[in-house]
């Protein structure tokens, strides 16, 4: 489904003001990571004759080290975002689904969620997505539009799928109610698989220190002594 790209002043400064985050942040953690580097080799002086190949390399290592850096805070606030919105969404849709089975139309049951509920139980970033979803809504967008773009900023499967078959259900003109609730059902059950994905990850590294570190330290515990009785025996 394809929809005409409209854009206004608003999105433009929005997408400006984003667009200078991500420059400011391509620049501050390399710098940063050149600055920790280099001050780790005026430490180092004290033990050793100064080296321009050393100055030179230390600031290459903290480039590479302070864009790694950032790619890795940016890859956890996205692990972060995706899994907050993953717990929040499905209380969201059976609350749409209650507010519509009541005759209210969309969005002004996302307007009412938004003031008696998100606001104050659930995550900021599914309630920063919806209030400019509304936003679109207010400077003349069409409700599929906005709906379209709200999944796309998303950016998650099964919400993806969510927001299609709402839209797909608003154009036919279908009851909007049962497909809400069934598609809330299936949300569930997204939400429960990553939930049991999540433990078998926790699980797994759970693991690792028991295997490598508890477990070698238990058998040790246990064979000392005999291990320690055998070789008083053997020097007699």
């Amino acid at each position: 489904m394809k929809f005409k790209l409209m854009g206004n002043r608003k999105s433009f400064y929005l997408t400006e003001g984003v667009k200078t985050n991500l420059i400011f942040q391509r620049i501050i953690w390399p710098l940063s990571g050149i600055l920790l580097f280099e001050i780790c080799y005026l430490f180092s002086l004290f033990i050793s004759p100064f080296s321009t190949f050393k100055l030179i390399l230390f600031a290459i290592l903290g480039l590479v080290s302070g864009d790694w850096a950032r790619k890795k805070n940016q890859s956890n606030k996205s692990k972060k975002r995706i899994l907050a919105l993953r717990n929040d969404f499905p209380y969201f849709a059976e609350y749409l689904a209650l507010c519509v089975t009541a005759g209210l139309s969309p969005v002004m049951s996302i307007k009412k969620i938004l003031e008696n509920d998100l606001s104050d139980s659930f995550s900021k970033v599914l309630f920063s997505e919806l209030n400019q979803f509304l936003s679109e809504i207010h400077d003349g967008k069409s409700t599929t539009f906005a709906l379209d773009e709200l999944a796309k900023r998303i950016n998650i499967p099964e919400i993806y799928r969510f927001v299609d078959a709402l839209i797909v259900t608003m154009e036919r003109g279908t009851p909007l109610a049962s497909v809400l609730r069934q598609q809330a059902v299936d949300l569930r059950e997204a939400q429960r698989r990553e939930f049991l994905d999540l433990g078998n990850k926790a699980e797994l590294k759970m693991m690792v220190p028991v295997v490598f570190l508890i477990l070698p330290v238990s058998i040790l515990f246990a064979l000392w002594p005999s291990l320690y009785q055998l070789n008083q025996m053997s020097a007699f």
